[in-house]
């Protein structure tokens, strides 16, 4: 699969994307980053949608994203950059995290770049929400989502202790369990929203999304609202 193409392929959605994509738990945030405000740098940030939810618990967030189109949704101090060129002085940052995004940047170079501008004994947070799949229904639509394409180079769901390389200690990881309401039309929202749909033809477009119907007007007949369940990955790793 062509990452790079994948990567940069959500700029041209931005607007769609910080709408119907979930936010984050907030207890996630506090068990990873602690009650008092940080200095915190947030490392492929998109369109700001973990970015906001760290300045509303106290904390002074800069953020960090390459796409143009993405980083004009976010408001206050948003910079150009990439986790191998993070726009940021050394040792400046008591965390750095990464809502989504770190499966596009996982390698030492990002890591030793995490780990310049971390001040000594800083955090490296990297959190995903990922679809609760032991409900059958949200199987069968992770394959609607990403059954045409391989998983990305890592699995967020197991992270080795050591992912994060000699400059961190072992990561640590919690799991939280919730979820948010849906109807038809927000579920092919929310396939609109993902790299495959985003660089695949009109066709395969127009064959996903009739997909989604068809899967939650089975599973669903009848209701106008539904949940999803997901579960959020947080990792935490000390720099050393």
């Amino acid at each position: 699969m062509d990452f790079s193409k994948h990567a940069s392929s959500f700029g041209a959605a931005a607007e769609l994307y910080d709408r119907i994509r979930p936010r984050y738990p907030a207890e996630a945030l506090r068990w990873a980053l602690g009650p008092d405000p940080r200095d915190i740098a947030d490392l492929g940030a998109g369109t700001g949608i973990l970015t906001r939810q760290l300045r509303e618990l106290g904390h002074r967030v800069v953020a960090v994203e390459p796409d143009d189109e993405m980083r004009r949704q976010i408001d206050g101090d948003a910079r150009a950059g990439s986790a191998t060129a993070i726009p940021l002085e050394t040792e400046s940052q008591d965390a750095v995290t990464a809502g989504q995004a770190y499966h596009w940047f996982a390698g030492e170079p990002a890591h030793a770049e995490i780990a310049r501008v971390l001040r000594p004994g800083g955090w490296f947070v990297p959190v995903w929400n990922v679809r609760d799949e032991s409900e059958q229904w949200v199987a069968d639509l992770s394959d609607v989502f990403d059954g045409h394409r391989a998983r990305s180079v890592i699995d967020e769901r197991r992270l080795p202790p050591d992912q994060f390389g000699p400059l961190f200690a072992p990561a640590e990881l919690e799991l939280f369990r919730w979820s948010t309401t849906h109807t038809v039309d927000s579920l092919v929202e929310l396939i609109k929203s993902r790299s495959y749909y985003l660089v695949s033809d009109a066709g395969m477009r127009a064959a996903l999304e009739q997909r989604v119907r068809d899967l939650a007007g089975r599973t669903f007949a009848g209701q106008e609202y539904f949940d999803m369940p997901y579960v959020t990955y947080a990792y935490r790793a000390k720099k050393l």
